[in-house]
Parts: structure tokens; sequence; C-alpha cells
């Protein structure tokens, strides 16, 4: 069985930023339960993860963000970026406040 056929729910193709605790990242796709996005940090498969989505689209003057805790289920190497496949196992929403980057 592959990957795609053990998933329950389909992925959504799309681009969020991704805060990671020493780092940041780019989603390629994602649903309720899962993640995989594009870092050039290290991670190992079986690792637990904090990160967090910033929605942008929703407010572009004050992001939601979006504080996820998972476990790694995947690690893809192509000598140029390292995909990361993960679970999402619980989340919360961070505090809004205005993106310091504008």
């Amino acid at each position: 069985m592959n990957g795609s056929e053990k998933r329950r729910n389909s992925r959504h193709r799309g681009k969020l930023a991704v805060e990671l605790e020493s780092g940041e990242g780019i989603t390629r796709d994602f649903n309720n339960t899962g993640i995989f996005f594009e870092t050039d940090r290290s991670f190992s498969p079986d690792q637990t993860i904090t990160f967090t989505l910033v929605l942008e689209h929703i407010d572009p003057e004050h992001p939601v963000r979006l504080k996820c805790q998972g476990k790694i289920v995947r690690v893809e190497e192509d000598g140029q970026t390292i995909g990361i496949a993960s679970t999402i196992d619980s989340f919360t929403f961070k505090e809004l406040q205005k993106d310091s980057r504008r």
C-alpha cells in the first residue's frame, strides 16, 4: 500500500509559510491530519515537531498563526531541499498580533 492509499482525507495543494523553532519552510500540500512541507532543516522519522502555519490570506495585516504539534512520518532529500511529511496531532491558534515583517 503506498502513501496515497493510506490517506483517509484528500490533500489540498497550496503554499503556506511554515515557521519552525529554528528555520522556516513552505507547504506543498496539507489536510486536517497531515502536512508536507519543504525546508532546509533536517528531521528524522518518528521525531516530534512543533511548527506554525502562517495564514496570511485571511488578513494580510494580521496573519493568523496556527501552532501545530505532530510527528515526522517521512523525510525526502533531493540535494537542494528537504521534504518533510508530518502528522498534525493537535493545534492551537496563536495570539493574533501585527506582523513584524511589515
